[in-house]
């Protein structure tokens, strides 16, 4: 996992997962961490792991359609729940499927970050010109929004987040919930919130493993990954649910960014774009965003009938 042990909320999820199977299997699988790797796909690629759990926004090196399966951007994202119908029952699974087996690789949804996290930073930016070339970490397609907004995206690991905060090396960061952002220090290196996102609906989290690894567990045992992953994120969202009230004041005016609308809107736009770029990069980038934004159109539409009614 790319998470220290001490970022709980993360890792608190990693750690569960792989302890559910190893109850559910009866101990005949046991499961052991190293932390810190930034990148457990290429790990599980070279064999030097058989499981990774992370975003797969840690991943779009390899391909940049992967971000499909951690949410997308601006305001082509949805909401947590309905990522996880399009995977179950939209055709979303069998597409993630094709493109991480290309790699050897199997994923299954396995936690999330949180719904509606904010951007939070050292200071207030009073105008948009004071974010030009602001250092600014996030990883996946929100690197390429970044960029857009005329902001510099950083890579700074989950361990480096609030020395990096406090020295003056990132103005801001989107580091997950308030769970992380609390243990971690995030909360009291960067007070100040950004009222948005670049990703609005967080950032799901794969159980990702070698195909041939997958391939080789019994149906019986397949099903107890499958089991272990689901209700880990849904408990997941109920615990960064909770602790959100807890551990997030309400933002004074103080504290909040006075350009919070104007950057909400240029984040829109900018992502769109990014979004629009990824979709038409290959055909399997076009079935993925095809089978997404019907989805994610027929939930609108449905949830729009609903409220009517």
């Amino acid at each position: 996992m790319p998470w220290p042990d001490t970022a709980f909320g993360l890792a608190d999820q990693a750690h569960r997962v792989a302890q559910r199977i190893v109850a559910m299997s009866d101990g005949r699988i046991r499961i052991s961490f190293e932390a810190g790797v930034a990148d457990g796909f290429a790990a599980v690629r070279r064999g030097d792991a058989d499981l990774y759990f992370a975003s797969e926004h840690a991943h779009v090196e390899t391909h940049r359609a992967l971000a499909y399966f951690a949410g997308l951007p601006g305001e082509r994202a949805v909401a947590p729940h309905r990522l996880a119908a399009w995977m179950q029952v939209g055709g979303g699974q069998e597409l993630w499927d094709d493109l991480a087996g290309a790699f050897g690789v199997k994923a299954i949804l396995a936690g999330h970050s949180g719904d509606a996290p904010c951007l939070l930073a050292t200071r207030r930016p009073a105008a948009m010109k004071e974010l030009a070339r602001a250092p600014i970490a996030v990883e996946g397609l929100a690197r390429d929004v970044a960029r857009g907004l005329g902001v510099t995206p950083r890579t700074v690991d989950a361990g480096g987040i609030r020395q990096a905060l406090t020295n003056g090396e990132v103005l801001a960061v989107g580091a997950g919930g308030a769970i992380t952002s609390h243990t971690l220090g995030i909360l009291k290196a960067a007070p100040h919130a950004a009222g948005t996102s670049i990703n609005k609906h967080g950032s799901a989290l794969s159980l990702g493993m070698s195909r041939r690894f997958w391939d080789g567990l019994s149906p019986a045992d397949q099903a107890i990954f499958a089991a272990a992953a689901t209700a880990e994120y849904h408990l997941a969202l109920a615990e960064e649910s909770t602790h959100r009230r807890m551990l997030l004041p309400r933002q004074s005016a103080n504290a909040s960014w006075p350009v919070a609308q104007e950057f909400a809107r240029t984040i829109r736009r900018v992502a769109d774009a990014v979004v629009a770029q990824v979709a038409a990069a290959d055909a399997d980038s076009q079935r993925i965003n095809a089978s997404f934004m019907g989805f994610r159109a027929a939930v609108s539409a449905e949830s729009d009938n609903a409220v009517g009614a």
